[in-house]
């Protein structure tokens, strides 16, 4: 599989969470973000770390041990205003993950990355399956808009972290 271009979305107020800088919450040892980022090294040619005027004063990540990772700020006020903006600037196909999403295992994101290639859709959406489908946070853009597709995996292999009640759905274990 080639790799591709990505951006991690780490710009949010976090209100549900009581923190913008929920992605910093450790599980198993590490933060959310650099269990995310080690993660998205195996699919990404490079990776920008979309951050906002709240998120800011972790900037230093992109100069510190991830040679991959540019920083870039968006205004931080709606998620989908900023998410359009850099998908209209960044190449595709292009791999958006939310800097709060815990995936259990780097193995389901190369098998996203992999299907998702493959489908005939523009837009394909990672959800699991958790009484129904739930959107975590993972989509691989092919266009900015177009035919849409959700590919579906099972409840906890990926964890979207909303609230401090989420990191209790954690279970560790590295690849």
């Amino acid at each position: 599989m080639d790799k591709i271009p990505c951006i991690i979305m780490a710009g949010g107020r976090g209100t549900r969470f009581g923190s913008p800088l929920k992605f910093l919450s450790h599980i198993c040892g590490k933060s959310v973000l650099e269990k995310l980022l080690m993660d998205s090294e195996i699919v990404c040619r490079y990776i920008v770390l979309a951050l906002s005027k709240t998120t800011l004063r972790i900037k230093h990540i992109c100069t510190d041990k991830y040679s991959i990772i540019d920083c870039i700020e968006t205004s931080g006020e709606d998620f989908i205003r900023d998410l359009t903006l850099l998908l209209d600037i960044l190449p595709k196909p292009l791999l958006m993950i939310a800097a709060d999403v815990y995936i259990s295992d780097n193995k389901i994101l190369i098998d996203f990355v992999n299907r998702a290639l493959k489908t005939s859709e523009d837009i394909v959406t990672l959800t699991i399956d958790d009484n129904g489908e739930k959107l975590v946070g993972i989509t691989l853009f092919k266009k900015p808009h177009g035919s849409w597709r959700n590919i579906i995996y099972s409840k906890n292999s990926v964890i979207d972290i909303d609230k401090v009640d989420d990191l209790k759905n954690v279970k560790c274990s590295y690849s």
